[in-house]
């Protein structure tokens, strides 16, 4: 039968304490300070998106404007000269809407590859922590000295 004494027992809740102590200090705060500053950096680049979406809106609303006034010099026109005015009527409205296709396609484009791209970069910085924090865990918790201590206790155990 297996004894412990009272001895032991404290021992091994002190070095368990002692471990939880130890790592916390090792590893904690970095970790935390770490994804502190991954956390301000994604607001960052959502606060850039944020811009780059309201310049599109602002570029928009420059371009209604702008269509608003092609149509009032559009309605001179007509008033002047009804078959020449309807002809570059046409040609203003279907530039302006393929101008602005252009700018929206662009600007959705641009907002989709920073998106992509502020992904592939934190797959890979996530994945570089969680190896590199196996590693510091596994170092520390599989040694020579462990594994002697173990089978010898084994065959104490089970001789």
């Amino acid at each position: 039968m297996i004894e412990f004494s009272p001895l032991e027992i404290g021992i091994h809740i002190l070095n368990v304490l002692l471990l939880f102590v130890i790592l916390r200090k090792v590893l904690y705060k970095p970790v935390a300070d770490y994804m502190k500053r991954r956390e301000s950096s994604f607001a960052q680049k959502i606060e850039e998106l944020d811009a780059r979406e309201k310049e599109v809106i602002r570029q928009k609303e420059l371009y209604d404007s702008l269509m608003a006034e092609a149509d009032g010099k559009a309605a001179e026109i007509i008033n002047r000269s009804r078959e020449i005015a309807s002809e570059n009527a046409k040609e203003i409205i279907n530039f302006a809407k393929e101008h602005s296709k252009d700018l929206i396609a662009r600007a959705k484009s641009e907002i989709e590859a920073q998106k992509l791209q502020t992904q592939a970069e934190l797959r890979g910085e996530i994945t570089d922590m969680a190896v590199r924090l196996a590693e510091k865990v596994l170092e520390r918790e599989i040694s020579i000295e462990d594994n002697r201590r173990v089978i010898g206790e084994f065959f104490e155990r089970v001789g």
